[in-house]
């Protein structure tokens, strides 16, 4: 394992909070999360348990990443529509 992710892995277990969201919790609110996140919104100070877990779950980021990039290809191709 590289020292990159060591750090990473060991900032995340330092991170953690007394009240945390499961996997399941998280994925099911990653939709509105994005929404937040593309109105201009904050979702961080309005959804602070899916932000917490997106900062310590590889797994979750990585879903979130690709739900985001599907959101702007999905927004360019309508945009290039007559």
């Amino acid at each position: 394992m590289g020292n990159t992710h060591l750090h990473r892995l060991l900032s995340a277990a330092l991170a953690t909070e007394e009240i945390e969201i499961s996997c399941q919790e998280c994925y099911d609110a990653l939709d509105s999360y994005a929404e937040h996140l593309l109105e201009g919104l904050d979702p961080e100070s309005e959804m602070p348990g899916v932000t917490q877990h997106l900062k310590q779950c590889f797994c979750c980021e990585h879903e979130f990443e690709a739900l985001m990039v599907m959101l702007h290809e999905a927004a360019n191709v309508s945009n290039t529509d007559p």
